[in-house]
């Protein structure tokens, strides 16, 4: 059996607390930012300032969410335009960035032959977070998502929605000041959707949460900010 949680809320160690009062406002602008892939743009002179607060993203598909995220996570480069993190500008912020970020994209190969727990600390271990605290807050966030049970269970034995709670676990690992999110509420049922929904709303109490979704109807009384994404451009709602 799975641990009881007993809320959202753990003990954090003094040392993130001191960081967290002394960064207490994260933030992070976009400024004329372009991506262009060839001939194609697929952002065009898009102008963001993001704060403390879940921001969302949404738009059809191939409008270019996805893309915007992925520059945001420093997992591409703009073709144009700044990046600025905490008023220090990219590429020159960029370490400081990651090490601040988790990411959690709507694709990706896992480790099949790893326990969900094994994969866990090993994004804790790139991460350069303490093993002992690591392994605490994973187990905490499995009770939270619903996969306190099967923590210990190889992935390859987990379903597609388990699969997306571990990858939202990983990117949540160590309270980075920014989340980076990719459709988080994909392939999940409405009891794991509300648990997805309750974590994601206390980071952003925290912490800057970009994320897409096609919930917005469901979760825009918990946005701080809303962008419509289509054909390069992105705007406010």
């Amino acid at each position: 059996m799975g641990r009881k949680s007993t809320g959202l809320k753990y003990d954090r160690s003094p040392d993130l607390e001191l960081l967290e009062n002394a960064i207490a406002m994260p933030t992070l602008d976009l400024s004329n930012v372009s991506k262009r892939y060839g001939r194609k743009t697929v952002l065009a002179e898009v102008n963001l300032q993001l704060s403390k607060g879940l921001s969302l993203l949404v738009g059809p598909s191939g409008a270019g969410k996805s893309t915007l995220l992925r520059l945001i996570a420093t997992a591409e480069r703009p073709t144009s335009g700044t990046l600025v993190w905490n008023g220090a500008a990219l590429p020159a912020a960029r370490k400081s960035l990651r090490r601040s970020l988790g990411y959690a994209p709507q694709a990706v190969d896992l480790p099949e032959d790893l326990t969900a727990l094994e994969f866990a600390l090993h994004m804790a271990a790139l991460k350069e977070l303490d093993r002992g605290a690591s392994e605490a807050q994973a187990r905490f966030l499995a009770d939270a998502l619903g996969l306190g049970d099967d923590l210990e269970r190889r992935i390859s034995t987990y379903s597609g929605g388990m699969r997306r709670r571990l990858i939202l676990l990983q990117a949540i690992l160590g309270d980075p000041q920014l989340l980076a999110l990719d459709e988080p509420t994909a392939e999940l049922d409405s009891a794991s959707i509300a648990r997805v929904v309750a974590l994601i709303r206390e980071r952003a109490s925290t912490a800057i949460v970009v994320m897409t979704t096609h919930l917005e109807h469901a979760l825009a009384g918990t946005a701080q900010t809303s962008f419509h994404v289509e054909q390069g451009e992105v705007r406010p709602l």
